[in-house]
């Protein structure tokens, strides 16, 4: 498992820029870059990155693409919004959460054809 790979995939699907990560972590742009291609990251190092991103360091250490849409469907369900206005509300993210879904069926499929 590769933590900085890892890191990479949760900030992109987040829409978080490794500018806006930087500055939060208040480190500079590179620092990011060289933590994503890192392997294995000391543990408060990735607490401080999971706190800056919103997620738990489960999901750093253990991700995968179905644990980040559980993730996004939770998120989408602890706003305490009846479905209707939920979807009114975050229809972006309800739109990537679908089409996210869509592209992992579609690499399974092609996992399928190739073998």
């Amino acid at each position: 498992m590769h933590i900085g790979k890892n890191i990479a995939k949760i900030r992109e699907l987040l829409g978080v820029k490794q500018e806006s990560l930087a500055f939060t972590l208040k480190i500079s742009q590179q620092t990011i870059s060289k933590i994503e291609q890192t392997e294995n990251l000391r543990e408060n190092t990735v607490e401080r990155i999971a706190i800056a991103l919103g997620v738990s360091t489960s999901m750093i250490y253990k991700y995968s693409d179905q644990l980040l849409i559980d993730f996004l469907k939770e998120a989408i369900s602890e706003t305490g919004l009846p479905k209707e206005q939920t979807s009114m509300n975050l229809p972006i993210l309800e739109k990537i959460i679908e089409l996210y879904e869509r592209l992992i069926l579609l690499e399974l499929e092609k996992a399928k054809l190739t073998n």
